[in-house]
């Protein structure tokens, strides 16, 4: 919707399960969009696949410039340096290869196994409950909390309850005084874990503390900081996957039956489901360094670039018919872990992550189905990444008569 400017104002929608019409519209005919962020900065909304990479490649398009006061921006809060550039930080302190292998094809903190486990023991007990039943209350976050949990090697005790965690990602309007308060609490709870963490020296976050103690680089109140950072995207990622694809999945219900009569089809049908559901409620930011002719746009050097991945992951240049849920679609370069020097370490982990939990969810139950129409859904506004309010669903239980 335009502004009173006449530039319109993004973001668009804050839907998981389908592409907002004016990303659409941009990704197939303007892949660089003028837009007005949520501080009334005006930016450069890029779309289109071929774009989205380029910009995510470009070392003149700066992640590290988002963290400058003096740089126009698309939310009210101006992220610390060491939360915006997670990577160099990291690399700094001499954390990054540990940090790459924590959450690499090769852990061995969160096995598939265990997701099972943790899953059908959480599924057990939601579906032991009334009906309908609130999937996202019930079991998506729950779930999100343990995976993390036990991916980091924390102990939970007296972690932040959900909301405050999921607080952490808001943007918009309403993001002061919500975040910083909500980051605190955190901060102050993974600070009084950190000895436990010393002492211990197994987990993840043990190791990673062992090596930023052995360097020196990064004092305590750095490192709950990072720890906290790992603790949201790690929360954040299953959370945002499982509440947009278990909508996606029963509007379509054809979907569902392919994957209960062939399981052998749910990495594939996982891969779709990483390209087809919208995962942020914003974009990723960038300034440019210098001029920069993208395409034929000329970005200033300063200027605000939004990446939207979601977007060129719904580009009809690289993926026919995009908004067609397909997962018979031959594998294609979506960009869910974005791309280029600041690509998500995480994705082999979300992966495994979401495979064995869908698989334990089509074990587990005969039928899932909404028990409101999807368009009834409500969806969380003006937070980074997208999250359904709730999921009211009725199910059948294995089993059951």
């Amino acid at each position: 919707m335009p502004d009173d400017g006449g530039l319109p104002r993004y973001p668009f929608c804050f839907r998981g399960d389908r592409l907002a019409p004016e990303l659409a519209e941009s990704v197939a005919h303007r892949p660089i969009l003028r837009v007005r962020t949520n501080t009334g900065t005006d930016a450069w909304l890029v779309t289109g696949h071929e774009q989205v990479r380029s910009v995510l490649r470009d070392r003149r398009f700066s992640l590290t410039l988002t963290s400058d006061p003096w740089m126009p921006r698309q939310d009210p809060l101006v992220p610390p340096l060491s939360i915006t550039d997670i990577r160099t930080h990291c690399e700094k302190a001499g954390l990054l290869q540990e940090l790459f292998r924590g959450v690499g094809p090769h852990q061995q903190h969160l096995t598939p196994e265990r997701v099972r486990e943790i899953a059908a023991g959480l599924l057990g007990t939601f579906l032991a409950g009334e009906q309908p039943g609130d999937l996202v209350d019930g079991f998506i976050m729950p779930l999100s909390r343990a995976l993390t949990m036990e991916l980091l090697g924390l102990d939970p005790e007296g972690c932040p309850d959900n909301t405050t965690l999921f607080t952490i990602f808001r943007t918009g309007p309403q993001s002061l005084p919500a975040v910083p308060d909500s980051w605190a609490l955190a901060q102050q709870w993974m600070l009084e874990r950190l000895p436990g963490l010393r002492a211990d020296g197994t987990g993840l976050l043990g190791r990673l503390l062992a090596l930023s103690d052995a360097s020196g680089v990064l004092d305590e109140e750095e490192v709950a900081d990072l720890f906290v950072f790992l603790l949201i995207s790690q929360f954040g990622n299953p959370a945002t996957f499982l509440g947009a694809a278990s909508v996606g999945l029963m509007s379509h219900p054809e979907v569902l039956a392919r994957l209960r009569a062939d399981p052998a089809l749910l990495p594939q049908a996982v891969d779709e489901l990483l390209r087809w559901t919208v995962f942020l409620g914003d974009a990723l930011p960038r300034n440019a360094r210098e001029d920069v002719l993208l395409d034929d746009v000329l970005v200033r050097k300063g200027d605000l670039v939004l990446v939207s991945t979601d977007a060129a992951n719904h580009d009809p240049r690289v993926f026919p018919d995009p908004q067609r849920l397909d997962i018979d679609r031959p594998p294609g370069p979506h960009l869910r872990f974005s791309d280029g020097r600041h690509r998500c370490p995480g994705g082999p982990v979300a992966r495994m992550q979401a495979a064995e939990t869908l698989r334990v969810l089509l074990e587990r139950t005969e039928d899932l189905r909404l028990a409101v129409p999807a368009d009834e859904i409500a969806w969380h506004r003006y937070y980074a990444v997208t999250l359904p309010v709730a999921v009211p669903v009725r199910w059948t239980a294995r089993g059951e008569g």
